[in-house]
């Protein structure tokens, strides 16, 4: 045989293994019973799915359960099956998103997200401000609002942050927020409002500058930014 007919065998092969690799299910979930999880678990299992369970909550629990399915459209046979299995056990969504969820995301075919809220109908707005969602600012994406350019602005748990694709590090007391940059320092001002957009209400996270004129040259530690999140009444 020769060693072009090998090499178009093998990359069959390994195209076949590909194809008929069974997706994985990232389950998330918040207040769901034990006992139900591991009941979607099995049945996930028993249907095909690969299943792992993540301890990071839902980005937005506001929404209910949701699910990230990065499939080719058309391509919903995994989607129905998840379907199935979630409303038997009395779950719908309230959401099928293609990639990205605010900082959940799958771009991997084989890999599918779904996320499980457990709640007693929608949430109220008090509830919401107390979840942790509402108040948890590695949980969103802030823009810039006042700047020559747009700059992202994300956080992490750990004390990192990134705008754009420029390392920080962070701190909060209270309603003041600190980002440091190679010896730069800046303080910024943390508040949160709601605001009607349109039929819908959305919680605005907004961090404002001090005013700090040895930072002048650094743009992006003297932007105006904010996180706008909607919500269900």
């Amino acid at each position: 045989m020769s060693k072009m007919l090998v090499k178009l065998y093998s990359i069959f092969f390994m195209f076949t293994l590909t194809a008929c690799a069974p997706s994985t299910v990232h389950l998330h979930s918040y207040k769901v019973p034990d006992a139900k999880k591991n009941e979607i678990v099995m049945a996930l299992k028993a249907t095909g799915f690969k299943v792992l369970i993540s301890e990071r909550k839902p980005p937005l629990l506001a929404l209910g359960s949701f699910i990230i399915y990065p499939k080719d459209n058309g391509d919903n046979d995994d989607l129905v099956k998840i379907l199935n299995i979630i409303n038997e056990k009395g779950y719908s969504t309230g959401l099928i998103a293609k990639n990205r969820v605010r900082n959940h995301e799958y771009w991997d075919s084989n890999n599918i997200g779904l996320y499980l809220v457990e709640t007693d109908g929608l949430m109220s707005m008090q509830e919401q401000l107390a979840a942790e969602f509402a108040v948890d600012i590695s949980e969103v994406e802030f823009t810039s609002t006042n700047c020559s350019k747009l700059y992202r602005l994300t956080f992490d748990k750990g004390g990192n942050a990134r705008v754009n694709k420029i390392p920080l590090l962070w701190s909060r007391n209270g309603d003041t927020l600190s980002i440091s940059q190679q010896g730069n320092r800046q303080k910024f001002t943390y508040s949160n409002k709601y605001e009607r957009n349109g039929v819908a209400r959305e919680l605005v996270m907004q961090l404002e500058p001090y005013e700090n004129s040895e930072l002048e040259n650094i743009e992006y530690l003297n932007c105006k930014y904010q996180s706008r999140t909607p919500l269900i009444e």
